[in-house]
């Protein structure tokens, strides 16, 4: 069985010391953008794809959601997630949480849910078609789509430097020499291996066509209009991080 990168007891504690810094990516890009591409979610049923420790679900309960469930890889992960929700006391009707890996979505006995996300996990699925046609059968009519993912200027990224430096190491250019280089990335966090998989722009596009989806916003956020940010996030001024969609089943 796949097993997650996060159940590593270094990863998931660098992850959580990384969660609880007010000034990241998490939470100056990640959670801002992803949020803003919610629609209503009112009396909504809301499954959050690689959930870690269940903030965006908690979020979700906030805006009037009806029922939220999350599903990880990791154990661990999962295990925090209950825990924080218990602490809270959220209505234990209204969640839900199960260790499964996103591939065998499948599986998963409930369905119907009006809206599935999914924040900063999809660049680790190696089949992005075969999982769009497990979230199709788990979406209800015109259910919504919204994710974030690695993008593809990131994952790009095979061997050698990311970035071309100056004399005075200060970064000019992000490298993208095998972008168009689909597939397998190994790569290392704090000296652990994992893996990702790398799609170019068009690929995940065109792949969510394919699938039936209407392709209702992309969002690719580089603090442009946030110049506060500028000195604590420099690279952001070159190239964006993350990918935003958000799509609608027809």
């Amino acid at each position: 069985m796949k097993k997650s990168i996060y159940d590593t007891p270094i990863f998931f504690e660098r992850y959580q010391q990384l969660r609880k810094n007010p000034i990241s990516l998490n939470e100056i890009v990640e959670k801002p953008t992803m949020f803003s591409l919610l629609p209503d979610l009112t009396h909504k049923r809301v499954l959050d794809l690689g959930c870690g420790t269940g903030e965006h679900l908690s979020y979700y309960l906030t805006q009037q959601a009806n029922f939220v469930m999350g599903v990880d890889l990791s154990a661990a992960m999962i295990e925090q997630a209950k825990q924080n929700f218990a602490k809270n006391q959220q209505n234990p009707t209204a969640y839900a949480f199960q260790t499964l890996p996103m591939e065998q979505l499948d599986t998963l006995e409930q369905s119907n849910f009006d809206i599935i996300t999914s924040s900063f996990a999809f660049h680790y699925i190696e089949d992005f078609g075969l999982l769009l046609d497990h979230i199709k059968q788990k979406l209800a009519p015109n259910g919504y789509l919204i994710f974030s993912q690695e993008h593809p200027i990131v994952t790009a990224h095979k061997q050698g430097d990311r970035w071309e430096k100056d004399e005075n190491k200060q970064q000019v250019a992000y490298r993208l020499n095998h972008y168009r280089e689909e597939g397998l990335r190994e790569r290392n966090w704090f000296k652990q291996p994992f893996k990702t998989y790398h799609r170019t722009m068009a690929t995940i596009l065109n792949t969510l066509i394919q699938a039936g989806f209407d392709i209702e916003e992309v969002s690719e956020p580089m603090l442009q209009e946030q110049p506060q940010w500028h000195d604590e996030f420099k690279d952001l001024r070159h190239r964006p991080p993350l990918l935003f969609i958000r799509a609608k089943l027809k």
